[in-house]
Protein backbone atom coordinates (compact mmCIF):
# COMPACT_ATOMS: atom_id res chain seq x y z
CA UNK A 1 0.00 0.00 0.00
CA UNK A 2 1.42 3.10 -1.05
CA UNK A 3 1.43 5.84 1.50
CA UNK A 4 1.95 9.65 0.65
CA UNK A 5 3.95 11.55 2.51
CA UNK A 6 1.78 13.77 4.31
CA UNK A 7 2.36 17.11 6.71
CA UNK A 8 1.08 14.27 9.64
CA UNK A 9 4.15 12.12 8.70
CA UNK A 10 6.58 15.06 8.60
CA UNK A 11 5.74 16.05 11.85
CA UNK A 12 6.05 12.24 12.74
CA UNK A 13 9.66 11.90 11.49
CA UNK A 14 10.49 15.23 13.25
CA UNK A 15 9.20 13.68 16.49
CA UNK A 16 10.93 10.32 16.48
CA UNK A 17 14.75 11.29 16.51
CA UNK A 18 16.63 7.76 15.96
CA UNK A 19 16.45 7.46 11.83
CA UNK A 20 16.63 3.47 12.77
CA UNK A 21 13.73 3.59 15.47
CA UNK A 22 11.96 6.02 12.95
CA UNK A 23 12.41 3.06 10.00
CA UNK A 24 11.17 0.76 12.42
CA UNK A 25 8.00 2.44 13.78
CA UNK A 26 6.88 3.08 10.19
CA UNK A 27 7.01 -0.13 9.23
CA UNK A 28 4.82 -1.04 12.64
CA UNK A 29 2.31 1.77 11.43
CA UNK A 30 2.15 0.65 7.95
CA UNK A 31 1.27 -3.06 8.76
CA UNK A 32 -1.39 -1.66 11.57
CA UNK A 33 -3.11 0.51 8.93
CA UNK A 34 -2.83 -2.28 6.18
CA UNK A 35 -4.88 -4.48 8.75
CA UNK A 36 -6.96 -2.63 9.48
CA UNK A 37 -7.40 -1.26 5.46
CA UNK A 38 -6.75 2.56 6.83
CA UNK A 39 -5.69 4.26 3.39
CA UNK A 40 -3.39 6.57 4.51
CA UNK A 41 -1.78 8.13 7.85
CA UNK A 42 -3.99 11.22 7.51
CA UNK A 43 -7.19 8.79 7.25
CA UNK A 44 -5.55 7.38 10.93
CA UNK A 45 -5.83 10.94 12.14
CA UNK A 46 -9.38 11.03 10.95
CA UNK A 47 -10.66 8.20 12.86
CA UNK A 48 -12.70 8.15 15.40
CA UNK A 49 -10.88 8.33 19.32
CA UNK A 50 -13.26 5.28 20.96
CA UNK A 51 -13.00 3.70 17.16
CA UNK A 52 -9.19 4.06 17.30
CA UNK A 53 -8.94 2.55 20.31
CA UNK A 54 -10.52 -0.64 19.78
CA UNK A 55 -8.98 -0.96 16.36
CA UNK A 56 -5.79 -0.74 18.83
CA UNK A 57 -6.74 -3.33 21.25
CA UNK A 58 -7.72 -5.48 18.47
CA UNK A 59 -4.79 -5.41 16.57
CA UNK A 60 -2.81 -5.89 19.56
CA UNK A 61 -5.08 -9.35 19.91
CA UNK A 62 -4.58 -10.47 16.69
CA UNK A 63 -0.67 -10.14 16.98
CA UNK A 64 -1.05 -11.90 20.54
CA UNK A 65 -2.74 -15.06 19.02
CA UNK A 66 -0.18 -15.02 16.26
CA UNK A 67 2.56 -15.79 18.18
CA UNK A 68 4.47 -12.02 17.98
CA UNK A 69 6.93 -11.42 20.72
CA UNK A 70 6.03 -9.05 23.51
CA UNK A 71 8.57 -7.06 21.96
CA UNK A 72 7.24 -6.83 18.59
CA UNK A 73 4.14 -5.52 20.29
CA UNK A 74 5.70 -2.92 22.99
CA UNK A 75 6.85 -1.20 19.78
CA UNK A 76 3.54 -1.96 17.72
CA UNK A 77 1.92 0.61 20.56
CA UNK A 78 5.38 3.15 20.90
CA UNK A 79 4.68 3.47 16.82
CA UNK A 80 1.33 4.39 16.82
CA UNK A 81 1.24 6.55 19.97
CA UNK A 82 4.71 8.14 18.56
CA UNK A 83 2.70 9.11 15.48
CA UNK A 84 -0.50 10.06 17.16
CA UNK A 85 1.23 12.37 20.07
CA UNK A 86 3.05 14.20 17.48
CA UNK A 87 -0.06 15.02 15.72
CA UNK A 88 -1.84 16.44 18.78
CA UNK A 89 -3.83 13.39 18.89
CA UNK A 90 -4.58 12.38 22.79
CA UNK A 91 -7.21 11.24 24.77
CA UNK A 92 -6.09 7.33 24.39
CA UNK A 93 -5.30 5.50 28.01
CA UNK A 94 -1.96 3.78 26.70
CA UNK A 95 -1.21 2.08 30.27
CA UNK A 96 -4.50 0.50 30.05
CA UNK A 97 -3.49 -0.66 25.98
CA UNK A 98 -0.15 -1.79 27.28
CA UNK A 99 -2.11 -3.92 29.64
CA UNK A 100 -2.91 -6.11 26.77
CA UNK A 101 0.36 -7.17 26.34
CA UNK A 102 0.83 -9.25 29.37
CA UNK A 103 4.17 -10.07 30.94
CA UNK A 104 7.35 -10.74 29.18
CA UNK A 105 8.55 -13.52 29.88
CA UNK A 106 12.34 -13.79 30.02
CA UNK A 107 13.33 -15.81 26.61
CA UNK A 108 14.66 -19.07 27.27
CA UNK A 109 18.89 -19.68 27.23
CA UNK A 110 19.82 -16.17 26.97
CA UNK A 111 23.47 -16.70 26.74
CA UNK A 112 26.41 -16.21 24.31
CA UNK A 113 27.49 -18.36 21.87
CA UNK A 114 30.95 -20.57 22.71
CA UNK A 115 34.04 -20.54 21.10
CA UNK A 116 33.51 -24.37 20.14
CA UNK A 117 30.41 -23.06 18.82
CA UNK A 118 31.51 -20.33 17.15
CA UNK A 119 34.12 -22.59 15.15
CA UNK A 120 32.04 -24.89 14.29
CA UNK A 121 29.70 -22.42 12.18
CA UNK A 122 32.83 -21.30 10.81
CA UNK A 123 33.59 -24.63 10.03
CA UNK A 124 30.24 -25.41 7.69
CA UNK A 125 30.14 -21.63 6.18
CA UNK A 126 30.54 -22.11 2.55
CA UNK A 127 31.34 -18.06 1.19
CA UNK A 128 34.07 -15.70 2.26
CA UNK A 129 30.92 -13.54 3.07
CA UNK A 130 29.76 -15.60 5.28
CA UNK A 131 32.85 -16.10 6.98
CA UNK A 132 33.81 -12.31 7.12
CA UNK A 133 30.13 -11.31 9.10
CA UNK A 134 30.66 -14.04 11.50
CA UNK A 135 34.09 -13.09 12.50
CA UNK A 136 33.11 -9.35 12.31
CA UNK A 137 30.18 -10.05 14.78
CA UNK A 138 32.10 -11.97 17.16
CA UNK A 139 35.09 -9.86 17.12
CA UNK A 140 33.82 -6.66 17.16
CA UNK A 141 30.27 -6.89 19.74
CA UNK A 142 28.64 -4.79 17.33
CA UNK A 143 24.86 -4.55 16.96
CA UNK A 144 23.00 -6.22 13.91
CA UNK A 145 21.46 -3.06 12.87
CA UNK A 146 25.02 -1.34 12.50
CA UNK A 147 25.90 -3.39 9.78
CA UNK A 148 23.55 -2.22 7.21
CA UNK A 149 25.21 1.61 6.36
CA UNK A 150 28.63 0.61 7.33
CA UNK A 151 31.35 2.03 5.13
CA UNK A 152 34.81 0.93 4.28
CA UNK A 153 35.45 4.28 5.12
CA UNK A 154 34.28 3.26 8.63
CA UNK A 155 37.42 1.62 9.48
CA UNK A 156 40.77 2.44 9.86
CA UNK A 157 43.94 0.09 10.52
CA UNK A 158 45.44 -0.39 13.78
CA UNK A 159 48.10 -1.95 15.14
CA UNK A 160 48.46 -6.45 14.93
CA UNK A 161 46.46 -6.57 12.15
CA UNK A 162 43.33 -5.05 13.61
CA UNK A 163 40.85 -2.27 11.94
CA UNK A 164 38.96 0.96 14.52
CA UNK A 165 35.56 0.65 12.80
CA UNK A 166 33.67 3.42 13.67
CA UNK A 167 29.96 2.53 14.54
CA UNK A 168 26.87 4.80 13.52
CA UNK A 169 29.34 7.39 11.99
CA UNK A 170 27.56 11.25 12.33
CA UNK A 171 24.75 9.94 14.70
CA UNK A 172 24.50 10.87 18.10
CA UNK A 173 24.91 6.68 18.95
CA UNK A 174 28.92 6.95 16.81
CA UNK A 175 31.28 5.05 19.13
CA UNK A 176 34.17 3.13 18.12
CA UNK A 177 34.99 -0.69 18.60
CA UNK A 178 37.66 -2.81 16.78
CA UNK A 179 38.25 -6.25 15.05
CA UNK A 180 41.03 -8.34 15.81
CA UNK A 181 43.47 -9.64 13.30
CA UNK A 182 41.22 -12.99 12.63
CA UNK A 183 38.33 -11.12 11.78
CA UNK A 184 40.31 -8.29 9.25
CA UNK A 185 42.25 -10.93 7.26
CA UNK A 186 38.37 -12.40 6.52
CA UNK A 187 36.97 -9.06 5.36
CA UNK A 188 40.15 -8.16 3.37
CA UNK A 189 39.45 -11.78 1.42
CA UNK A 190 36.05 -11.24 1.22
CA UNK A 191 36.76 -7.69 -0.13
CA UNK A 192 39.61 -9.05 -2.62
CA UNK A 193 36.87 -11.56 -4.20
CA UNK A 194 34.50 -8.73 -4.76
CA UNK A 195 37.38 -6.42 -6.49
CA UNK A 196 38.13 -10.09 -8.78
CA UNK A 197 34.24 -9.85 -9.18
CA UNK A 198 34.74 -6.55 -11.03
CA UNK A 199 33.29 -4.22 -8.38
CA UNK A 200 35.55 -1.27 -7.89
CA UNK A 201 35.87 -0.16 -4.12
CA UNK A 202 36.23 3.08 -2.85
CA UNK A 203 36.34 4.29 0.67
CA UNK A 204 31.94 5.02 0.09
CA UNK A 205 31.53 1.25 -0.76
CA UNK A 206 29.81 -0.96 2.15
CA UNK A 207 31.44 -3.33 4.12
CA UNK A 208 28.74 -5.38 3.73
CA UNK A 209 26.17 -5.13 0.36
CA UNK A 210 23.18 -6.76 -0.71
CA UNK A 211 23.71 -10.01 -2.49
CA UNK A 212 20.28 -9.93 -3.95
CA UNK A 213 20.72 -6.65 -6.33
CA UNK A 214 22.72 -6.01 -8.69
CA UNK A 215 23.71 -2.69 -7.62
CA UNK A 216 26.85 -2.63 -5.31
CA UNK A 217 25.28 0.05 -2.90
CA UNK A 218 21.97 -1.58 -1.87
CA UNK A 219 23.02 -2.36 1.64
CA UNK A 220 22.32 -5.99 3.11
CA UNK A 221 19.27 -5.87 5.49
CA UNK A 222 18.87 -7.28 9.64
CA UNK A 223 16.88 -9.51 8.13
CA UNK A 224 19.33 -10.92 5.86
CA UNK A 225 21.76 -10.98 8.32
CA UNK A 226 19.73 -12.57 11.07
CA UNK A 227 18.30 -15.49 8.20
CA UNK A 228 22.24 -16.30 7.44
CA UNK A 229 23.29 -16.31 11.01
CA UNK A 230 20.25 -18.84 11.74
CA UNK A 231 20.59 -21.02 8.51
CA UNK A 232 25.00 -21.36 9.52
CA UNK A 233 23.86 -22.04 13.16
CA UNK A 234 21.34 -24.87 11.60
CA UNK A 235 23.63 -26.49 9.87
CA UNK A 236 26.37 -27.00 11.94
CA UNK A 237 23.77 -28.50 14.79
CA UNK A 238 23.93 -25.70 17.50
CA UNK A 239 21.27 -24.94 19.68
CA UNK A 240 17.46 -26.83 19.88
CA UNK A 241 14.11 -25.79 20.21
CA UNK A 242 14.68 -23.78 23.10
CA UNK A 243 17.82 -21.29 22.22
CA UNK A 244 15.07 -19.34 19.98
CA UNK A 245 17.33 -16.03 21.49
CA UNK A 246 20.73 -17.97 20.79
CA UNK A 247 21.37 -16.15 17.17
CA UNK A 248 22.95 -12.64 16.12
CA UNK A 249 22.86 -10.78 19.43
CA UNK A 250 24.37 -13.40 21.28
CA UNK A 251 27.81 -12.64 19.89
CA UNK A 252 27.36 -9.74 21.67
CA UNK A 253 26.70 -11.48 25.03
CA UNK A 254 29.89 -13.34 24.32
CA UNK A 255 31.96 -10.09 23.49
CA UNK A 256 30.82 -8.17 26.56
CA UNK A 257 31.15 -11.40 28.87
CA UNK A 258 34.81 -12.13 27.88
CA UNK A 259 36.12 -8.65 28.60
CA UNK A 260 33.58 -7.95 32.15
CA UNK A 261 35.27 -11.54 33.34
CA UNK A 262 39.04 -9.67 32.79
CA UNK A 263 40.39 -9.01 36.46
CA UNK A 264 41.77 -5.72 35.25
CA UNK A 265 39.35 -4.64 32.96
CA UNK A 266 38.51 -0.80 33.05
CA UNK A 267 34.44 -1.34 32.93
CA UNK A 268 33.71 2.43 31.25
CA UNK A 269 36.07 1.71 28.52
CA UNK A 270 34.35 -1.94 28.06
CA UNK A 271 30.60 -0.20 27.84
CA UNK A 272 32.40 2.36 25.20
CA UNK A 273 33.56 -0.69 23.02
CA UNK A 274 29.66 -1.94 23.09
CA UNK A 275 28.48 1.46 22.60
CA UNK A 276 26.31 1.72 26.05
CA UNK A 277 25.29 5.14 26.79
CA UNK A 278 26.30 5.10 30.32
CA UNK A 279 27.32 2.90 33.03
CA UNK A 280 28.68 5.30 35.03
CA UNK A 281 26.21 9.19 35.53
CA UNK A 282 27.64 11.44 33.60
CA UNK A 283 30.79 9.38 31.83
CA UNK A 284 29.61 10.70 28.27
CA UNK A 285 30.05 14.44 29.30
CA UNK A 286 33.24 14.25 31.10
CA UNK A 287 35.05 10.70 30.59
CA UNK A 288 36.42 11.02 26.58
CA UNK A 289 38.76 8.34 26.11
CA UNK A 290 40.82 8.00 23.22
CA UNK A 291 41.07 5.95 20.36
CA UNK A 292 44.31 4.59 22.02
CA UNK A 293 42.67 4.28 25.09
CA UNK A 294 40.07 2.02 23.92
CA UNK A 295 42.37 -0.32 21.52
CA UNK A 296 44.65 -0.90 24.69
CA UNK A 297 41.65 -1.67 26.70
CA UNK A 298 40.56 -4.20 23.33
CA UNK A 299 44.22 -6.16 23.46
CA UNK A 300 43.67 -7.27 26.79
CA UNK A 301 40.54 -9.58 25.34
CA UNK A 302 42.10 -9.95 21.86
CA UNK A 303 43.54 -13.36 22.20
CA UNK A 304 39.69 -14.31 24.10
CA UNK A 305 37.94 -13.36 21.79
CA UNK A 306 40.10 -15.29 18.78
CA UNK A 307 38.43 -18.38 17.09
CA UNK A 308 41.00 -19.77 15.32
CA UNK A 309 43.20 -22.24 17.95
CA UNK A 310 46.81 -21.08 15.36
CA UNK A 311 45.64 -17.77 15.92
CA UNK A 312 44.66 -17.78 19.53
CA UNK A 313 48.76 -18.95 19.97
CA UNK A 314 49.59 -16.32 17.60
CA UNK A 315 47.93 -13.37 19.60
CA UNK A 316 48.94 -14.84 22.91
CA UNK A 317 52.32 -15.27 21.74
CA UNK A 318 52.44 -11.54 21.02
CA UNK A 319 50.92 -10.71 23.67
CA UNK A 320 53.80 -12.60 25.96
CA UNK A 321 56.41 -10.61 23.52
CA UNK A 322 54.54 -7.19 24.49
CA UNK A 323 55.07 -8.09 27.93
CA UNK A 324 58.47 -8.94 27.68
CA UNK A 325 59.33 -5.85 25.67
CA UNK A 326 57.55 -3.91 28.52
CA UNK A 327 59.49 -5.29 31.10
CA UNK A 328 63.04 -5.15 28.59
CA UNK A 329 61.90 -0.80 28.78
CA UNK A 330 61.66 -0.85 32.36
CA UNK A 331 64.43 -2.42 33.11
CA UNK A 332 66.87 -0.35 30.55
CA UNK A 333 64.74 2.76 32.63
CA UNK A 334 65.45 1.80 35.73
CA UNK A 335 69.17 0.93 34.83
CA UNK A 336 69.44 4.46 33.36
CA UNK A 337 67.92 5.92 36.50
CA UNK A 338 70.39 4.15 38.75
CA UNK A 339 73.27 5.42 36.84
CA UNK A 340 71.62 9.02 37.03
CA UNK A 341 71.62 8.46 40.72
CA UNK A 342 74.60 6.92 41.03
CA UNK A 343 76.28 10.00 38.99
CA UNK A 344 74.09 12.52 41.36
CA UNK A 345 76.03 10.62 44.69
CA UNK A 346 79.40 11.11 42.97
CA UNK A 347 78.39 15.16 42.46
CA UNK A 348 77.56 15.25 45.94
CA UNK A 349 80.14 13.78 46.88
CA UNK A 350 82.65 16.22 45.07
CA UNK A 351 80.57 19.09 46.15
CA UNK A 352 81.12 18.07 49.98
CA UNK A 353 84.77 17.75 49.71
CA UNK A 354 85.32 21.49 47.75
CA UNK A 355 82.87 22.76 50.71
CA UNK A 356 85.81 20.99 53.35
CA UNK A 357 88.67 22.50 51.65
CA UNK A 358 86.86 25.90 51.74
CA UNK A 359 85.82 25.99 55.12
CA UNK A 360 89.44 24.69 56.31
CA UNK A 361 91.31 27.08 54.07
CA UNK A 362 92.98 25.10 51.61
CA UNK A 363 91.05 26.13 48.38
CA UNK A 364 89.18 29.20 46.97
CA UNK A 365 86.86 29.93 44.54
CA UNK A 366 87.96 32.08 41.34
CA UNK A 367 85.91 33.16 38.85
CA UNK A 368 87.88 32.51 35.77
CA UNK A 369 85.44 33.59 32.90
CA UNK A 370 81.97 34.96 32.71
CA UNK A 371 79.98 32.15 33.69
CA UNK A 372 82.48 30.02 35.28
CA UNK A 373 83.81 29.20 38.89
CA UNK A 374 86.92 27.43 39.58
CA UNK A 375 88.44 25.72 42.72
CA UNK A 376 92.03 27.00 43.44
CA UNK A 377 94.00 25.11 45.92
CA UNK A 378 96.00 27.21 48.40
Amino acid sequence: MAIQKTRSMVLFENYVHSPKTRELYSTLIKSFCKYHNIPSWDALLQTDKILLKERIEDYLIHLKNDDKSHSHMRNTTFAIQSFLESNDFEAINWKKIRKLLGKDEKPHNSRPYTTDEIKRMLSVAKSLRSRAVILFLSSSGVRRGSIPEMKIKDLKQMQFGCLAVTVYPCHREQYTTFINKEASEALSAYHERRKQQGEILTPESLVFPSVHSNRNNVPVTEKTISFLIRRIKQTAGIGGPDDTNLLVHAFRRRFDTIFKLKDNANVSLVERLMGHSVTVQLDNHYFQPTIENLFAEYQKAMMDLTIDDAERLLVEKQTMQEELDHLEEEKAKNRELESRMSKYEQNQDEMLRVMDLIRSGKATLVKSEPNEIRVKLS
